[in-house]
């Protein structure tokens, strides 16, 4: 997904290390369970997280306004890409098979339990933020 984003914002090879967390971030929001969503902060921007925050949210914002807030990728798109590379290291994580698909906002009103985690996925409203 990042690598469709970068392309999709029309990014020089010099912008990719100033975008590269803050399209990461991007791509967590839309894709992956909520719980996780926060673990980043701390994961990409270290200790130092609670300062540098802000700064990462702005350059998000301003990578999704260049794409023309496209940041949805399907999945045709991202196998393309990853048929261009197919033994690369991060083609290669390792997911249960029940969680393969992470379940989008827009259907987990309808979303059932996962009967192997007793996870519910539920929106709550501190999420909502893009």
């Amino acid at each position: 997904m990042v690598v469709t984003y970068f392309r999709r914002a029309g990014l020089r090879s010099s912008e990719y290390g100033t975008f590269f967390f803050p399209a990461l971030f991007l791509a967590n929001q839309f894709e992956e369970d909520v719980p996780y969503q926060r673990k980043i902060y701390r994961w990409a921007l270290r200790w130092t997280w609670s300062m540098k925050k802000d700064r990462l949210l702005q350059f998000r914002n301003v990578l999704f306004t260049r794409m023309g807030f496209r940041a949805w990728v399907d999945r045709a798109t991202c196998d393309l890409i990853m048929a261009q590379d197919p033994d690369h290291w991060a083609w290669k994580r390792d997911r249960n098979i029940h969680h393969s698909w992470a379940i989008r906002w827009f259907r987990r009103n309808n979303a059932l339990p996962c009967s192997l985690c007793n996870i519910v996925p539920c929106k709550k409203e501190e999420d909502t933020n893009i």
